[in-house]
């Protein structure tokens, strides 16, 4: 069966005074200028608006572009040393115009 349940009074006389009390002072802020600033205006919004999303572009326009370079790959072995174990160490070279050539033993991994 389920249990019957009363609802508690919301009125207590301590509160009353207490809460005339607060709505003085809440009646004080709002009449107090320094605490009830106008909006600012719509133009100045949108304009702050406009100039935030222009700095985040500007921003990304003026990053340094990382782009991969492009990798050539030598032949692993002459044709003198065809038949040599691979043993040998990875050489990167960077070129002037920026390519990549890889000798030697190819990257594993």
């Amino acid at each position: 069966m389920p249990a019957q349940y009363q609802a508690l009074s919301t009125n207590d006389p301590t509160e009353t005074e207490a809460d005339s009390q607060l709505q003085s002072q809440v009646k004080q802020l709002h009449a107090d200028p320094r605490f009830n600033r106008p909006a600012p205006a719509l133009w100045k919004r949108i304009g702050l608006l406009l100039i935030t999303a222009f700095l985040f572009w500007a921003a990304l326009q003026f990053q340094p572009r990382k782009s991969q370079p492009k990798v050539i790959h030598a032949e692993r072995y002459s044709k003198e040393f065809k038949y040599r174990p691979a043993a040998s160490p990875i050489i990167t070279e960077r070129l002037k115009d920026g390519v990549v050539r890889l000798r030697g033993a190819y990257p594993s991994g």
